[in-house]
């Protein structure tokens, strides 16, 4: 009988993947941490070990150098769980000797169980891409209760902390905020897949991203970065509370155009997107941008104010005179900080301003936010959506205040 051991912090995940091996037939050991896990390894049989990288006590990746040092890919097959829009981390894992980088979005337990009964085979089969194998209505509808049942407590907790940055921006003393909100999400990626709701999984996974770059850099934070992490926590919220609702297309099939005089500029917009499996489609002036637009539909629009012919804000007016795009997301990306300009792009109805130069995974969790609600009118309710006595932790309100806070700062 193959021995298996997973190193995993987060109890429900490393549960859920234990039963499942078990009812296969593999016994199966569990670690909450590093320290722990290199111990099970050192003191028992090990056949293959699950591991997840961000781990306590001794980060994942020191594990996996620590496993390399005794057994070899071929004698000890390692799979490594990660959050794929995290990229450095990844090649880590790589570098460091795993078998096999799985992302957390989108993977199941049954999966799980095939890739350890394939990674145990001699030779191992070819990797199957897990589009491929993905079964979307695999779920335990008892975890899906239990995971959508702890969204005020999830929601309360990331609100506090993201309140706190909206009204005093980052300084040394406000680190822990950032902390606290990663802590919180960075759960939500792997119970939300085991859960059946990719949706909310890979908006987890890219506010994350997002929050994980903060933690390593917090002196980036920007009025429009606190917008942006309010934007997405509003799109949880919203995922939590209609687990049905928002866009039915899946997000790496999005139609993005990109608008940019600027070759560097697109490129970087087109790296951006790509970290959370986004494709653009860039053009360099507005002529060709609308001759993308006759007869297509996208799902998200980029534009820079500066433009050859005609201006950014005259492109998204004429963007929305057009019927199939009067509730698509138009994104402004531009150098300009001033107010005037701000206030333009929401009169000629743009929905978000970020200015050049821009933190990647900031574009990249807010337009993944805006495809995931899809073109929809946002959802106003007096009461919150997880009964008459909870208030939601991050309210509609919540949002438009701090959109005009942002659209008044000359600070972005």
């Amino acid at each position: 009988m193959k021995s298996i051991l997973i190193v995993e912090d987060d109890p429900l995940v490393a549960d859920v993947y234990s039963q499942k091996l078990r009812q296969e037939g593999f016994l199966v050991d569990v670690a909450a941490n590093g320290k722990a896990g290199l111990e099970s390894f050192h003191n028992r049989r090990v056949d293959l070990v699950l591991l997840d990288l961000l781990l306590p006590e001794v980060d994942g990746v020191e594990v996996l150098k620590q496993i390399r040092t005794k057994c070899s890919p071929r004698t000890l097959p390692v799979l490594v769980f990660t959050n794929a829009y995290l990229g450095g981390a990844v090649q880590q894992a790589w570098e460091a000797g795993a078998n096999q980088v799985i992302p957390k979005v989108g993977v199941t337990p049954s999966l799980v169980v095939q890739m350890v009964k394939n990674a145990l085979e001699d030779p191992p089969p070819a990797a199957v891409p897990l589009a491929k194998t993905r079964n979307k209505a695999e779920f335990d509808p008892a975890v899906r209760k239990k995971f959508l049942d702890s969204s005020p407590k999830i929601f309360a907790a990331l609100w506090r902390p993201l309140k706190q940055l909206a009204c005093q921006g980052y300084h040394p003393e406000n680190l822990g905020c950032f902390q606290e909100m990663f802590r919180v999400v960075r759960p939500l990626t792997a119970r939300a897949s085991i859960a059946g709701l990719d949706g909310i999984a890979q908006m987890s996974a890219a506010l994350e991203a997002l929050l994980k770059k903060l933690c390593c850099a917090p002196e980036r934070l920007s009025p429009s970065i606190v917008l942006t992490i309010a934007q997405a926590i509003d799109t949880l919220t919203f995922l939590f509370a209609y687990p049905g609702g928002g866009s039915a297309k899946n997000p790496s099939a999005a139609r993005v155009l990109v608008v940019d005089d600027d070759e560097f500029a697109r490129r970087a917009v087109s790296r951006a997107l790509a970290r959370v499996n986004l494709k653009a489609i860039c053009v360099d002036n507005p002529v060709r941008a609308l001759k993308r637009r006759t007869g297509k539909r996208f799902d998200l629009i980029i534009l820079d104010i500066e433009l050859p012919d005609a201006n950014g804000f005259d492109l998204c007016s004429r963007f929305r005179a057009m019927p199939s795009c009067q509730n698509t997301p138009i994104i402004f990306l531009s150098m300009r900080r001033d107010l005037k300009d701000r206030t333009e792009s929401v009169l000629r109805g743009g929905n978000d301003y970020i200015t050049k130069p821009f933190m990647y995974m900031e574009l990249a969790t807010k337009a993944l936010s805006l495809i995931i609600r899809g073109p929809v009118k946002p959802i106003h309710a007096t009461k919150g959506p997880y009964g008459d006595d909870t208030e939601p932790a991050f309210s509609r309100r919540d949002l438009n205040v701090l959109k005009q806070a942002i659209l008044g700062s000359y600070e972005v």
